[in-house]
Order: C-alpha cells, then sequence, then structure tokens
C-alpha cells in the first residue's frame, strides 16, 4: 500500500560532526597542557602555541555545534535548504530529476549525497555570485537523518506530483 505524500517536509540535519571536533580538540589541549609539565624549554613554546590553536578550534567547533542547525525543507512548489541560501527557494519545475551522487575518496568513508542540476532559466536569474557557483550538477551534503536513498525518492515524488511523471527540460549548461 502506497502512502500519499504530505503537503509539507521539514528536515533537520545532524550536528555530530561539530561536537567530535570541539571534542577532539579539548582531548588535544588536555593532552598538550599535561605535556607541558615535561620541563623541555623548546618544546614548551610549540606546546603553548598548539593549545592556543586547538582551543579556538574547539570554541569553533562548539559554537557550531550550538548556533547552527542545517535544514531542508519540500512543499508542493519546490524545496529550500540551509546549504542553498544564495539562490532561494528552488521550484520543482526548475530542478532535474534528483540522483544519487556517492562521494569518497582514496581512504575516506564514501557519503551519498542528492545530486540534481538547475534548468537554464533558473541559473540565469540566480544572482551572479550564487549562478557561478552553481554552474553545473548541484549537490546536497549535508546529513539529514534520512538516508540518501529515501531523500531521492522522496525529493523525486515531490517533483513528480508538482510537474508530472515524465516531465522533462533540457538541463545541459
Amino acid at each position: 500500500m502506497k502512502t500519499e505524500l504530505p503537503e509539507h517536509i521539514h528536515l533537520q540535519g545532524t550536528n555530530r560532526q561539530y561536537f567530535v571536533l570541539a571534542g577532539t580538540s579539548a582531548a588535544l589541549v588536555i593532552m598538550l597542557m599535561v605535556m607541558r609539565f615535561t620541563g623541555n624549554a623548546t618544546s614548551i613554546e610549540i606546546n603553548i602555541w598548539l593549545t592556543a590553536l586547538f582551543s579556538m578550534i574547539t570554541l569553533i567547533g562548539a559554537a557550531a555545534a550550538l548556533l547552527k542547525r542545517p535544514w531542508l525543507t519540500l512543499d508542493e512548489e519546490g524545496f529550500e535548504s540551509s546549504e542553498l541560501k544564495a539562490i532561494g527557494k528552488i521550484a520543482w519545475k526548475d530542478a532535474s530529476p534528483f540522483s544519487l551522487y556517492r562521494y569518497g575518496g582514496r581512504g575516506m568513508p564514501a557519503t551519498n549525497q542528492v545530486a540534481f542540476k538547475l534548468s537554464k532559466e533558473r541559473r540565469k536569474r540566480a544572482p551572479r555570485i550564487a549562478g557561478m557557483l552553481f554552474s553545473g550538477t548541484v549537490r546536497l551534503t549535508e546529513h539529514y537523518k534520512v538516508s540518501g536513498k529515501r531523500l531521492v525518492h522522496l525529493m523525486n515524488s515531490f517533483r513528480e506530483r508538482a510537474v508530472g511523471p515524465e516531465h522533462e527540460r533540457p538541463w545541459s549548461g
């Protein structure tokens, strides 16, 4: 049985990466402070600079974890994301069908991202800086507590409901 699509969905992202950054940096600050008691005069100056650096990173990570909250909103007209503030709300007709993009480098864990292209008309209407930034394929990189496959399916369902099942447009740049 197929469930009906809601009119509006608001997804919150996770701040786990900022908590990990702040926690790791705080642990390094504590380790550096303990190491300072070894008494080596040359290493004390380096230790002080490293302690100051990791203290700042701890503060930045903690502030980001507490203040930055990524979000994604889907409704009948289009979608809006904290990642894409520069181009504003994107109508479903201005986005290509969504696909899963697997991103990962050597030795780094792969992540699934939602990828799409903006229509030529929408790119022309975007602010100059945003138009340059988003001229090719656009990817949503935040993790919205929904699997990548599920988010692609959800966004394609919203798009299909708004523009029709086989609505195709010229997406190449």
